[in-house]
């Protein structure tokens, strides 16, 4: 009983800390300015999430400004893989392609599970169900995909879209036509560094101070704000913070922008986080420097039809329709730096093109061989960030045989792959080889956020006038990001937020439960 008197009393005493530290803080941001300048809705981050939300803003007749502290919009955004999952759209590929046909329910369930179930349900809800929505909305304005479908690690459907270029600055140029077509302003190089609420626990937020090449601005928003500001995979010390072991000696693939700053300045005001130890790692980055280039796309796209991942020996060491994490760590546990992603001509038909391969083999980022002898030989010929590879040719020929043997049988009993129809063997050449190693990518943790994208405090009430969406949420995908599932998160979140700032409703796509 004395114990847990003394359970009691302690939290008694951290509730009210709390609050003393919530109060202060907003007491200190209610000293409001005045306004150089006045909004309905101010958009905070120009990516996936923010283009989106200021072009619902905007349609929704609400004078809109997007800001952004880079001197170009995309972000992220611009440099992501261009892989989106839906579980249908309007091109219908599921039934042109053969594929047996998906639901919602399968690509939510893939999404719980490949966050070990530490989800927000209503978020994934939110993001797979609107997942059609945007990208139809992208098809019917000018955004081409290639006639494929992937299915990459941890989704078992055929549901992941590939934009024409393999990169998600095509669905970037297509949301920024939507916003200048809107009438929403946008400023670049102006950077938030304060956001101004009412004082007292009910305080609204009313706007932000940002700085610009002309001064300093405060910026007033009537409706609200929408915090669009990305992760934190750019930022040493943030990331060290949370996850000490992911050092400033690891790679990142993020842009430059990605340091987490909008969310440090939600915390100040009293807004909550979630799941900030959760940070992804992309196993199949460019060793050289950790960039996510487009050879580092064909590991992620390849599983469906068959790609090996193997050692610096030539050996398996994981199972390739493996979640992110999983391939992550059986590589840096694996035989050495780095790894590689085997597949042969008749099998990247199915995830890349021509000359997607003949790029990369300009580059050096990808080795061509007749013979898996012969590639081991060319693997081995070359560095990784100075380190050498001895690869045996003889046990690559044998991976490769034993793995043709179970796509043959329909199962794995080296690691337990999924194996369906769609998989193929490698029989013979030519054959061809991406080196990859993990890098720090996506960061899961953010602001804690409600299924309307209202911005939570630390007593789990929504702040009022505050919206997030995209990489500066958390909530969304637990432990770990299934692969193409960022864009649909970032955009369909962003275009919630958009339509509750300017007019308090929500989209006819997201589930009645979540209204």
């Amino acid at each position: 009983m004395n114990f847990k008197r003394v359970l009691l009393v302690s939290f008694l005493i951290l509730t009210m800390l709390a609050f003393v530290a919530c109060e202060s803080t907003n007491k200190d941001a209610a000293a409001l300015p005045e306004w150089d300048e006045t909004y309905d809705v101010v958009v905070v981050g120009g990516g996936f999430a923010g283009l989106a939300a200021t072009y619902n803003a905007a349609e929704h007749g609400a004078d809109t400004l997007l800001i952004d502290k880079m001197p170009m919009l995309g972000g992220n955004s611009q440099i992501n893989g261009g892989v989106y999952a839906a579980y249908t759209s309007k091109l219908n590929l599921s039934e042109k392609l053969g594929y047996e046909p998906d639901t919602p329910e399968k690509h939510i369930e893939d999404t719980m599970e490949g966050g070990d179930n530490l989800s927000d349900p209503a978020l994934v809800k939110n993001f797979v169900y609107g997942s059609p929505y945007f990208i139809d909305l992208m098809l019917e304005n000018g955004l081409e995909v290639r006639d494929s479908l992937a299915r990459p690690g941890g989704h078992y459907s055929h549901r992941t879209l590939t934009t024409k270029n393999q990169t998600g600055y095509d669905i970037v140029e297509v949301q920024k036509k939507l916003v200048d077509q809107s009438g929403a302003e946008v400023m670049l190089e102006t950077e938030m560094d304060r956001i101004y609420r009412e004082e007292g626990k009910e305080g609204k937020v009313v706007g932000i101070r940002v700085q610009t090449n002309e001064g300093t601005k405060n910026i007033k928003a009537e409706n609200g704000v929408i915090l669009a500001t990305g992760g934190f995979s750019g930022n040493e010390e943030m990331r060290q913070m949370h996850v000490p072991w992911i050092d400033e000696d690891m790679f990142d693939t993020n842009h430059a922008g990605a340091t987490g700053e909008g969310i440090q300045l939600a915390q100040e005001i009293g807004a909550n986080t979630t799941d900030m130890s959760h940070i992804q790692l992309y196993p199949f980055a460019n060793p050289e420097n950790g960039v996510l280039d487009s050879p580092a796309i064909l590991p992620f796209n390849g599983p469906g039809a068959g790609i090996v991942y193997v050692d610096t020996a030539g050996n398996r060491y994981v199972n390739e329709g493996g979640r992110r994490d999983e391939c992550t760590f059986a590589a840096l546990e694996s035989d050495g730096f780095p790894t590689f992603t085997i597949f042969n001509k008749e099998m990247y038909r199915e995830f890349a093109t021509d000359q997607d391969i003949e790029e990369g083999i300009e580059k050096g980022r990808i080795f061509k061989a007749d013979t898996l002898e012969e590639l081991a030989d060319l693997i081995s010929a070359e560095t990784y960030d100075g380190h050498s590879v001895d690869m045996p040719g003889e046990n690559l020929a044998a991976t490769i045989e034993a793995h043709n043997s179970y796509v043959e049988q329909g199962e794995d009993p080296e690691f337990g792959k999924v194996i369906d129809s769609s998989m193929m063997t490698m029989p013979e050449g030519p054959y061809y080889a991406v080196p990859q190693w993990p890098s720090v990518h996506h960061t899961m943790g953010g602001l804690t956020i409600t299924p309307r994208t209202e911005v939570r405090d630390v007593w789990g009430d929504a702040i009022p006038g505050l919206y997030a969406a995209g990489e500066a949420t958390g909530g969304v995908h637990g432990t770990n990001r299934l692969g193409s599932n960022a864009i649909p998160d970032a955009a369909v979140h962003g275009l919630i937020a958009g339509q509750m700032a300017a007019e308090g409703t929500l989209p006819d796509f997201v589930p009645s439960a979540n209204r």
